[in-house]
């Protein structure tokens, strides 16, 4: 999972930080239109749905967007 992960955070923001040090505060492309992106990516790759009130939690590092993701799929 982290390395399918991986490919989408790298496929939307191009990062050169490896994947468990993207973070918003490092990663320049890491805005609001894509961070938008990045949840419809990890929607369709993971098939799960994130509700809008979820999206601010997830604006923050790789790490933490694992962790959701890992929790949402229990």
């Amino acid at each position: 999972m982290e390395d399918t992960l991986s490919e989408v955070f790298e496929d939307i923001l191009g990062s050169d930080h490896p994947a468990a040090e993207i973070s918003t505060e490092n990663t320049e492309r890491w805005d609001s239109l894509n961070h938008l992106n990045l949840i419809l990516a990890i929607e369709e790759e993971f098939e799960i749905t994130i509700p809008p009130e979820d999206f601010p939690r997830l604006y923050s590092n790789f790490t933490t967007v694992m962790a959701y993701v890992k929790d949402k799929l229990k």
